[in-house]
């Protein structure tokens, strides 16, 4: 009987040991299912994952790439030349206290040494002149400032305007009307009637070129040294956020004809000699008109800067 019971228990450990290890077994296999269906399912959205980030770092891509960047060639919102000009445009307030002829009110010196030519044109625009200046311009591949007076700009002459700039030059102002007798009525100046011209002739820039046009540059038809009392005009011209600028040197076309050079040669020793009267000849801003009539300006462009490039001078705008 002793021997059954023991033999009893024995096969009870053996089952509950069997028992154990079937469990231990399913268990274990049913783990190993559990592992691999988890494996298997991040091994399938994991594509899906990276493939929504490469669509999104690909969309981020895109929109940077299709950031479009500043146009060179356009117009440069708030100025008066296009973006591409503004590494060679310099400040006209600055030019104008630079090449004042003595230590007058805001007379600045000059110390950097660094001899830029400004060659400006006054009096236009119109398709008999203006056109070949900008002709002989491009062949030298230099710029300039025209100073137009607003009663010649309209959408006949747009095309000429559109070109100054498109070619990299810069467009001041030269009044409206270029009357003396009502900019300075016995001499003096009237102070409301020339920061109307500059307004009207702004608009009609503004209308030709579009708003986002708009010049900070004036110069007095006459020049500012030619009058008197125009102090209360250069404010109001500082209220439209507009400087005036007169020039340092002159080519002399718009002299007394017993005075006015007659030759191409004639015209460069006359802007070389009017420069030597003043104290500042590093910046040189040169006084020239592409008024209709002034074909020998013309014909003497390039001799003139000629002149001035064998001088060691680079060429700039104002703005």
């Amino acid at each position: 009987m002793r021997e059954e019971r023991e033999a009893r228990r024995k096969r009870k450990r053996r089952k509950k040991i069997i028992n154990s290890i079937v469990l231990l077994v399913f268990v274990l296999a049913v783990g190993s299912f559990v592992a691999v269906k988890v494996a298997n399912s991040e091994q399938s959205l994991n594509p899906k994952v990276a493939e929504n980030s490469s669509k999104k770092s690909n969309k981020k891509n895109a929109e940077k790439k299709e950031e479009p960047k500043p146009d060179p060639n356009k117009l440069m919102k708030g100025s008066n030349h296009i973006l591409k000009a503004d590494s060679y445009a310099y400040d006209a307030k600055t030019i104008s206290q630079f090449i004042r002829p003595t230590k007058s009110e805001g007379y600045v010196k000059n110390t950097d040494n660094k001899k830029i030519c400004f060659l400006t044109f006054d009096d236009g625009p119109n398709h008999s002149m203006t056109p070949q200046v900008l002709d002989v311009l491009k062949k030298e591949n230099v710029p300039a400032t025209f100073f137009v007076v607003g009663k010649h700009v309209s959408q006949d002459t747009k095309d000429i305007l559109e070109r100054q700039l498109n070619e990299g030059h810069a467009i001041a102002l030269h009044s409206f009307e270029h009357d003396y007798s009502k900019l300075y009525p016995g001499r003096v100046a009237n102070a409301d009637r020339i920061k109307k011209e500059a307004e009207m002739a702004q608009k009609a820039l503004q209308d030709v070129l579009g708003p986002d046009f708009k010049t900070s540059v004036w110069r007095y038809p006459g020049g500012h040294m030619s009058w008197q009392q125009l102090k209360p005009g250069d404010d109001a011209l500082e209220s439209l956020g507009i400087h005036w600028i007169d020039w340092n040197s002159l080519v002399g076309d718009a002299e007394p004809k017993s005075r006015r050079p007659t030759t191409v040669e004639g015209m460069v020793e006359f802007a070389n000699t009017s420069l030597t009267y003043q104290a500042e000849q590093d910046l040189v801003v040169v006084l020239c008109h592409d008024a209709p009539g002034k074909q020998l300006t013309v014909d003497s462009l390039s001799a003139i800067i000629k002149n001035f490039k064998d001088k060691g001078y680079e060429f700039g705008i104002l703005k």
